[in-house]
């Protein structure tokens, strides 16, 4: 059984105050509150053993922050929650007219038996 990194990335997320409450795995037909959360994950096996056990998972998730102003501070706690983890990320910023956007997208292998995650 693979270890459920959904589950991770969104209590991680939800454990930030300021975008506590604001967070969807899923774009909203219209952005009224701000700053606001939205994720994806998606998965790949990497290593199974000789009994079809998945080992090695590698994931790969997205955070795009949006908001008015400033998202600095948030992405800098976003990162400093999942960077000591294991994942690594990168990062790219955006202005959408008056809103502001930071997407990250970590990626990292997760060993299903020890939940260490490796870089890839």
């Amino acid at each position: 059984m693979i270890y459920d990194v959904k589950a991770l990335v969104y209590s991680t997320l939800d454990s930030i105050s300021d975008i506590s409450g604001h967070i969807s795995p899923r774009y909203p037909d219209e952005m009224t509150e701000f700053p606001c959360v939205v994720y994806s994950t998606q998965h790949e096996s990497v290593f199974k053993d000789a009994d079809q056990k998945e080992q090695l998972t590698e994931w790969t998730f997205t955070v795009d922050i949006f908001g008015e102003g400033s998202l600095d501070d948030i992405s800098s706690e976003i990162i400093g929650k999942f960077e000591p983890m294991g994942f690594k990320y990168t990062a790219v910023d955006q202005d959408l007219s008056d809103i502001s956007r930071i997407g990250i997208t970590f990626r990292g292998v997760v060993d299903n038996d020890s939940l260490k995650v490796y870089e890839n």
